[in-house]
C-alpha cells in the first residue's frame, strides 16, 4: 500500500501544473527525479519482501524505472509539462541506486554473510 500511495503522489506531482524552483547551476529537476525513483524502488522492495532477493530487486528496479517511463509519457501529453529522456535516465539511475544501496545496507548490517543480500534491512 505505501508503494501505491507513493506512486500516486509521484504521478500527481509529476502531472500537476505547478512551478518548480529553477537554479541553472543546479540540476534540481534531475536530482528530484533520481531521489523520487530511488524511494519508489525501496518501497517496491518492501512490498515484494516475500520474494527472493535477485527477482525482488529486478522487479522493483523494473517497476520503478517503468513508472518513470509512464510518467514521462503522461507529461508528453500535457501542454504545460514536457517529457525528457534525461528525466527517464535520472528515474532509472535512481531505481538502480536504490537497489544497490539496499544491498550495501544489508551486507553492512550482517558483516561476513555471503547470503546477506537476500534479506531486507
Amino acid at each position: 500500500m505505501p508503494a501505491a500511495l507513493y506512486t500516486i503522489a509521484l504521478f500527481y506531482g509529476g502531472c500537476a501544473d505547478i512551478g518548480l524552483p529553477t537554479m541553472p547551476e543546479v540540476p534540481f529537476d534531475k536530482i528530484t527525479h533520481f531521489g523520487a525513483f530511488l524511494g519508489l524502488e525501496w518501497l517496491l522492495e518492501l512490498a515484494l519482501a516475500e520474494a527472493a532477493a535477485a527477482p525482488r530487486r529486478r522487479a522493483a528496479v523494473t517497476m520503478s524505472a517503468g513508472a518513470g517511463g509512464l510518467l514521462e509519457l503522461a507529461q508528453a501529453a500535457l501542454p504545460y509539462r514536457s517529457a525528457e529522456w534525461l528525466d527517464l535516465l535520472a528515474d532509472s539511475l535512481g531505481a538502480l541506486a536504490g537497489a544497490w544501496l539496499l544491498m550495501l545496507l544489508v551486507r553492512w548490517r550482517t558483516p561476513g554473510a555471503a547470503e546477506a543480500s537476500r534479506e531486507l534491512p
